[in-house]
């Protein structure tokens, strides 16, 4: 049965621009799609020898992907853009009145995922360009939106096919946020063919509009794309590769993390057709792009699995290997970015570390615990991914999860660290991510536990080990260079290390790291446990580093009334991740007086919590429309603070330094605070006793650590209130234990 209900098509084009091609352009360097493919790390796995069999790297072949959107091309396959001929293993008509495409977004959408890039000489080629596309084509022109089925119906038609992926570049206008009918349907058609990856949208905000994704966006079992930028440098919106588009739609209702990852998504070049039916390249912008890169970037994982691990995975294991490897966007909130940005080669560069380890298709029961062990060396994060296609909720639930499952990590020094960094364990996403950036030699439990099961035993995918550190090199100003992270941080590595090398989309074999080129993106895994010798693996491509070194430098911001302030560093530092920011006139007020309300959004930016105004509407002085109220709900759902009583936060009382290091406390240590009557740790100060006793194994804690100290070196002053500069100090060590 079709729905003929409005759909919203998310074309969101900043601007599109046809180039055609012609006699004109032959042997002219032409702008390349690799400049999104580098940014998703895809020209290492393209190029990797590792990886290829019959003179092939990872290239998407064998993978069969499904795409509904507008019409493709001609709407005939001999007649198709030619990047498309010979990919398309078929096209089926919902709309109606004709496959073909009125305005070029299912063509763009098309391409960016397997297009072949041939009217290019293959430089605009998709990022699977050797994977088949089986489209589905929707546009109606007479009702000006699209005609889809059912959103079971769709994804069973494209299986029956073949597909294995699927890509959704539209959402219904109906709802946002909502966990709905139409996320309901598409839970439950993963859970009966838990093979089938389905990718969506996030939705393209605008002026007027909620935030949140465009349904099925809140659908668990689907990965939801959101869009980051371009380093074009044309407009604001691709001014930063490592930012997440301003339009791009983030959030659900019922506070969940979505979009599950990001990808370039502003002034993406693919193919395109015009109306005179020319064939040529346009740029569009928007989560559709956004979500074809990610759909590819889909392809060629899901073909490591199969062609070189010779297994065939769950959906649930092709999203965790995505998430896996995402790259962390620096400032960027949890909600906007989701797990991160798409990092293909950092992805299969930790599945090929031979200690990195997955399991796929296990099972687990309510109540029951399964325990990993893995022996560490430090020098690179250990990040653990637990993703489960859960069962499908009934439309309109206030709570989506059916079957919880939790995810922990003991550390070597006995601490306890949950995923997603709720205490106690995440009741509300199917996706649970713990990353300890700061290892220390030794040995790492790993559980999960089947904390509330209700339609068991429930499969679950793992991946556990430790991922690259990614950096860019960079003159030092004096000639020489220098490694960066997007973080800011310095690498120090020898330049006489080899390195494994992609050029300009060709393999250079082994070059020693001194004479890497200027704008070279770097991975490096240093020697570990099972790793004999650093591994470096590093991408160079031309346009890239061309558009990148042409983009504004990102200045630091400047307080008026920090410079020389003992915490001036720290405060720069937390400015520019944006954990803490200053005030309209210009100003940051570093001696201030913290409220509890203020402490607890700082703490909740700080871990990359969603804010969740829901989880606050137990405390009645707490008003719905408090700027704080989603933090503070946040913080209360992550078990990090709760409320004097029942009923009563106290979010405008001053935060004492006392309370500031029990929430401290309970982050570093997932609510496991040992201590002992022999503990003398607090006895150097003096006002010991006025340390309630219920603070005393925080403190004790937090002052062991270093993370919190007195105020004198005899003197803690617990019922102090805590200061701004203080606040930014004390969580910039705490996030230095992650």
């Amino acid at each position: 049965m079709m729905l003929r209900k409005k759909l919203v098509v998310l074309l969101c084009c900043l601007l599109s621009i046809l180039l055609i091609l012609n006699a004109a352009w032959a042997g002219q360097a032409l702008p390349e799609n690799d400049v999104s493919a580098v940014v998703l790390g895809a020209p290492l796995v393209w190029n990797n020898p590792d990886f290829i069999r019959n003179g092939l790297g990872l290239s998407g072949s064998g993978q069969i992907i499904g795409a509904a959107d507008t019409g493709l091309g001609t709407g005939v396959l001999d007649t198709l853009h030619p990047d498309l001929r010979n990919r398309v293993i078929d096209i089926v008509d919902y709309s109606g009145d004709g496959a073909d495409d009125p305005f070029g977004h299912g063509t763009h959408i098309a391409a960016s995922i397997a297009g072949s890039g041939a009217e290019s000489g293959r430089r605009l080629k998709g990022i699977a360009p050797d994977a088949s596309l089986y489209f589905q084509a929707a546009y109606n022109e007479e009702i000006g939106s699209l005609k889809i089925p059912g959103i079971y119906e769709l994804l069973e038609d494209a299986y029956a096919a073949g597909a294995r992926i699927h890509s959704n570049s539209w959402g219904y206008s109906e709802s946002r946020g909502e966990y709905d009918r139409h996320a309901s349907s598409l839970d439950k058609f993963v859970w009966e063919h838990p093979d089938m990856l389905v990718l969506k949208s996030a939705g393209n905000y605008a002026d007027g509009e909620l935030w949140y994704v465009t349904s099925p966006g809140a659908a668990k079992n689907a990965i939801v794309v959101g869009a980051a930028e371009s380093p074009r440098g044309i407009d604001a919106d691709s001014d930063n590769p490592y930012q997440v588009a301003s339009f791009s739609s983030r959030g659900t209702s019922d506070g969940r993390i979505k979009p599950d990852l990001v990808a370039p998504g502003t002034w993406v070049l693919s193919a395109s057709r015009n109306k005179e039916e020319k064939d040529g390249y346009s740029y569009l912008s928007g989560t559709s792009m956004a979500t074809a890169m990610a759909a590819g970037a889909a392809a060629l994982t899901r073909q490591y699995f199969t062609d070189i691990k010779n297994v065939t995975p769950s959906a649930a294991l092709v999203k965790a290997a995505l998430i896996h490897g995402a790259r962390e966007l620096p400032g960027e909130p949890r909600v906007s970015q989701g797990f991160g940005l798409i990092d293909l080669q950092a992805s299969i560069m930790a599945l090929e570390d031979s200690a990195t380890a997955f399991y796929d298709k296990f099972k687990i029961k309510d109540d029951q615990v399964l325990k990993f062990q893995i022996k560490v060396k430090s020098g690179a994060p250990l990040r653990a991914t637990l993703v489960w296609t859960d069962y499908p909720q009934r439309p309109g639930a206030a709570k989506a999860l059916v079957n919880d499952l939790d995810l922990k990590i003991t550390v070597p020094d006995g601490r306890v660290l949950w995923g997603n960094n709720f205490i106690g364990g995440d009741n509300k996403n199917n996706v649970e991510v713990i990353t300890i950036h700061n290892t220390a030699d030794g040995v790492y439990t790993i559980e999960v536990r089947g904390s509330k099961i209700a339609e068991g035993p429930q499969p679950f995918s793992l991946i556990y080990g430790q991922v690259p550190l990614r950096g860019e090199i960079k003159f030092d100003g004096s000639g020489g260079k220098r490694i960066v992270t997007a973080g800011g941080e310095e690498l120090d590595l020898d330049p006489e290390t080899p390195v494994k090398l992609v050029k300009n989309s060709r393999y250079e074999g082994s070059v020693l790291l001194k004479d890497i080129p200027v704008g070279t993106n770097i991975y490096y895994l240093p020697r570990g446990e099972q790793r004999q010798s650093d591994k470096l693996e590093a991408v160079y491509d031309l346009a890239y580093a061309a558009l990148r070194s042409r983009l504004p430098v990102q200045e630091p911001v400047e307080f008026k009334d920090t410079g020389g302030h003992w915490a001036e560093e720290v405060i720069d530092y937390m400015s520019r991740v944006k954990v803490l920011s200053g005030y309209p006139d210009g100003t940051f007020r570093p001696n201030a007086k913290l409220t509890r309300a203020q402490f607890a959004a700082m703490l909740v930016r700080a871990l990359k919590l969603v804010e969740s105004p829901a989880d606050a509407a137990v405390f009645r002085d707490v008003p719905a429309d408090a700027w704080y109220r989603g933090a503070v709900g946040a913080a209360v759902s992550a078990r990090l603070v709760a409320g004097y009583s029942e009923h009563t936060f106290g979010p405008n009382d001053p935060i004492t330094r006392e309370q500031m290091a029990v929430m401290i406390a309970r982050a570093v240590s997932g609510g496991l605070i040992p201590y002992h009557s022999g503990d003398k740790t607090l006895e150097k100060y003096s006002d010991l006793e006025e340390i309630s006793l219920w603070a005393r194994p925080s403190v004790s804690m937090m002052v062991k650590y270093g993370i919190v100290n007195g105020r004198a070196p005899d003197r803690f002053i617990p019922q102090g209130t805590t200061t701004r500069a203080e606040a930014a100090a004390v969580l910039k060590r705490m996030m230095d234990m992650f």
